[in-house]
């Protein structure tokens, strides 16, 4: 017990010492300061839904990079200068079937198309890799959505609230979004307490001991205006979201980008 209260502590001086320090200049206003700007890092991690699987294996729902795509374009439009950072293979690895289309924008193109979202993926594995990921790459800002694969089961709160320990010790001066997760077709009792606990529990216990620790509800982007799931929003009637969800979703991690870092206006 007493080893445990002593991580929890460092864990804690960490957050409240560390000074807010984005690698990233807004909007240069001359191609000089363009040239020189230093990117804000940004590293999207999670399961499928993160790396913006629609109907695979059959892939009659075009591939778009989900929310990645949309999002990339809203902070581009704003005159960010970032780099998505991870090095997940996925959907081109195949393990679950290739995409027909050919994505446009293609991310790939640009060295956009970098994450670490990993299909089938629960709240144990990224708990296991989440130290590598963050050393290598190094974020700024890491935007966090897992658990829709293991919600309901004991260790799943434990394991997200470690995957957050995690970041914030290695990597303080860093800002993480902690997304309350969209829902699946039918409503689950189970994904609706885990997401009220990352809002009420998770992040302000992170934010009272000074850590760059936010949420952002990705659930409600998947429901009709009174408030039920609309099936009509997922491509594979199952959990994937279809473009007009991972639109939604690129919307709200685009705002919460905003709140964290505004861009300058010249």
């Amino acid at each position: 017990m007493k080893m445990k209260t002593t991580i929890i502590l460092t864990a804690a001086i960490l957050c409240v010492l560390s000074p807010i320090s984005y690698a990233v200049e807004a909007a240069p206003s001359s191609a000089e300061e363009k040239t020189s700007a230093k990117p804000l890092r940004i590293l999207c991690v999670g399961d499928s839904i993160t790396a913006g699987y629609t109907d695979n294996p059959i892939w009659n729902v075009p591939f778009e990079f989900g929310y990645r795509q949309g999002l990339f374009e809203r902070l581009q439009k704003s005159g960010y200068q970032f780099q998505f950072v991870g090095d997940s293979p996925e959907p081109w690895d195949g393990r679950f079937g290739v995409p027909k289309n050919s994505p446009s924008p293609d991310l790939r193109a640009i060295g956009q198309d970098r994450h670490e979202g990993h299909g089938g993926w629960n709240t144990a594995q990224v708990l296991q890799h989440i130290d590598q990921w963050i050393a290598k790459s190094q974020p700024d800002i890491v935007l966090l959505m897992i658990g829709i694969n293991d919600a309901g089961r004991p260790p799943t709160a434990e394991n997200l609230k470690g995957i957050v320990e995690k970041i914030v010790s290695a990597r303080p001066q860093a800002h993480v979004v902690v997304a309350q997760i969209t829902p699946l077709l039918k409503f689950t009792q189970s994904i609706a307490d885990y997401n009220t606990s990352i809002r009420d529990t998770l992040v302000p216990e992170f934010q009272q001991r000074g850590c760059k620790v936010s949420t952002v509800d990705q659930y409600r982007n998947m429901l009709k205006p009174d408030g039920t799931i609309d099936p009509g929003l997922f491509s594979n009637k199952i959990n994937h979201p279809n473009a007009t969800g991972y639109e939604r979703m690129a919307q709200t991690w685009f705002e919460a980008i905003q709140a964290i870092l505004p861009v300058a206006k010249n």
